[in-house]
């Protein structure tokens, strides 16, 4: 379920889903209602409902170790793909298909391969794959800073199945939305022309210098669920807060996020960090607070948080694997660093300098208002569309 808007898959795809609607397109929507997304269609507001044709199928997507393991023995599928195979979801597909004449089916990642087949068999419609990001990339970095030789062994064995079901999918769609420039050059297709990059975009009521509440906040927002972010949370705290709280006793570090498992919020409170868990507006989140912090290590695609933020005018601090797909000038509208030392040195200059700060958020609204407005992707998108059910 696209709904709430409270992680990037989410973000993603609503905000697709809205352009497409204010230029008077039919749009259905079939989605898995799962337990990470268990909102039900029946408590979507008026004004996201009333103009979307709405339609949900519950897929219990739980890990299972037991089903893990048989995974491993007795499989060649990554086990992250089949939780998300559904007889129930793959019924509810065919009788939308037989039933609508749709011009595009648009499959929102890697995950929804096994119904591919299905679409081609009962739709003349296009089938497009808007690639959130690189999937088996993900894996790759996360085996690559496992420190556990047995974590390291299954990550890189999910990774290889993982790239193989997505150039597999590849070959058989008609068209790819990758949402970066640079997952269009890695995940390619024969064929150029039926690519077309499609980035996150905002929409025009995001867009607002504003002003923080708590000027001495560095902040992080994120869904807790997903290794990455645990991952480049723990770094963070480990080798860059401790040192920097010494300095800077009067500033705090403010963390939000959904679905934090128990043992990560134990782990958080080692740390002098004021933990909120989730919260009922990101957006008033964002603005409360002062520098942004994104200090991802692994993972993969664009950080639609990092564009939210900058649409809000907030200075952020990330890394190369964070800054990803986002062509914002370094020491302008946003700060790559990739070592602890390099982190360090610059929120020591941020934290006594709050021009900087300032400056910095002023260039960030600017890059992503000119560079990320959700209508004018949306527009581009549809030409892509329609130039593609033309020429069928």
């Amino acid at each position: 379920m696209p709904y709430p808007p409270n992680d990037g898959g989410a973000i993603a795809t609503l905000n697709m889903i809205k352009g497409f609607v204010n230029r008077a397109d039919s749009v259905t929507v079939l989605a898995m209602q799962t337990y990470k997304h268990p909102l039900s269609i029946s408590e979507l507001p008026k004004n996201i409902s009333k103009s979307i044709n709405w339609h949900q199928v519950k897929v219990n997507t739980r890990l299972n170790p037991f089903l893990a393991l048989a995974n491993i023995l007795f499989s060649t599928k990554p086990y992250n793909a089949v939780r998300f195979e559904s007889k129930a979801f793959g019924k509810k597909l065919e009788q939308l298909l037989l039933s609508h004449n749709f011009d595009i089916v648009q499959l929102e990642g890697l995950y929804l391969y096994s119904y591919e087949n299905a679409i081609r068999k009962h739709s003349n419609a296009k089938i497009v794959l808007r690639a959130h990001n690189i999937e088996h990339e993900i894996w790759q970095r996360l085996a690559k800073n496992a420190t556990s030789p047995p974590k390291r062994f299954y990550l890189n064995l999910l990774a290889k199945r993982v790239m193989r079901l997505e150039f597999e999918l590849l070959k058989k769609v008609d068209l790819l939305v990758p949402i970066t420039r640079r997952d269009a050059d890695v995940l390619q297709i024969a064929d150029a022309g039926k690519v077309m990059v499609s980035p996150t975009g905002i929409e025009e009521s995001k867009f607002e210098l504003s002003s923080p509440k708590y000027h001495k906040s560095l902040f992080y927002i994120g869904a807790l669920d997903w290794s990455p972010n645990q991952e480049a949370l723990m770094w963070f705290l480990d080798q860059v807060w401790v040192n920097v709280k010494k300095e800077f006793e009067n500033w705090e570090f403010v963390i939000a996020g959904r679905n934090a498992p128990p043992s990560f919020v134990s782990d958080l409170k080692k740390y002098p960090v004021k933990y909120i868990g989730e919260v009922g507006s990101a957006t008033q989140f964002i603005d409360e607070h002062n520098i942004m912090v994104v200090p991802l290590l692994s993972g993969s695609g664009m950080r639609i948080k990092i564009i939210e933020g900058m649409a809000r005018g907030k200075c952020i601090l990330t890394t190369k694997i964070g800054a990803e797909g986002i062509p914002a000038k370094n020491g302008h509208s946003i700060y790559i660093q990739n070592t602890a030392h390099e982190f360090i040195n610059v929120l020591n200059k941020l934290m006594q300098n709050s021009n900087q700060i300032n400056e910095c958020g002023k260039n960030a609204f600017i890059f992503v208002r000119n560079n990320y407005n959700n209508n004018v992707i949306v527009n581009k998108l549809r030409e892509f569309y329609i130039k593609h059910i033309n020429n069928a």
